[in-house]
């Protein structure tokens, strides 16, 4: 009885020592939302919003650099895509519906406008996905890159 006790008691404490060990600490740039070295998944959580957020503004930063080269661009463009602006949204989600709408808009009006030797070939074949948040992200990101490589064709 006494050795099934001993060893119960040993795996209570293995097991106890080995739950509160941490492999991998905090991020540095989040330590300091963590209050103990392991709570990681609560700064990991936060770490990857941020870096979500931080990622979905460089895109509407790169979308709207291709809307000031359109618009500087020799080329008749319609004057709603000369005068678009990307607003923020009310959250991320948000913010990447709008932003694919008005890269919609403007991958249409580039195959529509320019002629097939000036066009980026996988731009008209460009089919965007959006069954969750990570591929709409995904995606927006695909296409923001060949709108970008044909704003800089123009």
């Amino acid at each position: 009885m006494k050795k099934i006790a001993l060893l119960i008691v040993f795996a209570v404490s293995a097991y106890a020592s080995y739950a509160q060990s941490c492999t991998k600490p905090c991020k540095p740039s989040c330590a300091e939302t963590c209050s103990t070295p392991c709570d990681k998944t609560k700064c990991e959580a936060k770490c990857s919003k941020s870096a979500e957020a931080a990622s979905i503004t460089d895109m509407r930063k790169d979308l709207q650099s291709v809307i000031d080269k359109a618009s500087k661009s020799s080329i008749a463009f319609n004057t709603k895509l000369k005068q678009m602006t990307i607003t923020q949204g009310k959250n991320d989600e948000e913010s990447l519906l709008h932003m694919s709408k008005v890269a919609s808009s403007i991958r249409e009006e580039f195959v529509t406008t320019l002629n097939a030797e000036k066009l980026v070939s996988s731009l008209k074949d460009f089919k965007p996905t959006s069954s969750t948040p990570q591929e709409l992200l995904a995606s927006l990101k695909q296409e923001i890159h060949l709108l970008a490589t044909q704003a800089d064709r123009l």
